[in-house]
């Protein structure tokens, strides 16, 4: 029947390699510095972001940091600005790069944990062609 025709041995898959595209173009780390985000105060965290390219060929890169609009967080010190664009160059199979992105906080801040969306792209020429992305959802703690 070949359901179990692996078991005793019978028919060999012909490629076993995955179909192109099936694979994570990226390998995202992430860091944060201090742990938390303090409530109600005007505190700040780090966020140290790291790509690795795992496609198996070399792209050109960016990177983008989405803060979710409605909790008193931002990338500045007004709270403002919730989006953040890092442009990485041109990345070989195998290289990883890192950079830091600091999120604020103010009086208004409430306690909970809130989602971060970091999404890696792989461009086509310039930058306003994509060929692959990656999405990566992390929680921030704000005691």
């Amino acid at each position: 029947m070949g359901l179990f025709d692996w078991l005793t041995g019978g028919k060999q898959a012909e490629d076993d390699t995955p179909p192109s595209g099936g694979g994570k173009p990226f390998k995202i780390k992430y860091k944060f510095s201090p742990l938390r985000l303090k409530a109600h105060k005007d505190s700040k965290v780090n966020v140290l972001i790291s790509v690795t390219n795992t496609s198996g060929a070399k792209h050109l890169v960016s990177v983008d940091l989405d803060l979710p609009k409605g909790n008193k967080t931002g990338l500045d010190v007004g709270s403002t600005q919730k989006h953040h664009e890092a442009r990485l160059g041109e990345m070989d199979n195998g290289q990883s790069k890192k950079f830091s992105v600091t999120i604020h906080g103010n009086p208004a801040t409430k306690r909970g944990e809130f989602p971060i969306k970091i999404t890696a792209y792989a461009h086509y020429l310039n930058y306003s062609k994509v060929l692959e992305q990656m999405s990566k959802t992390v929680k921030l703690r704000i005691i």
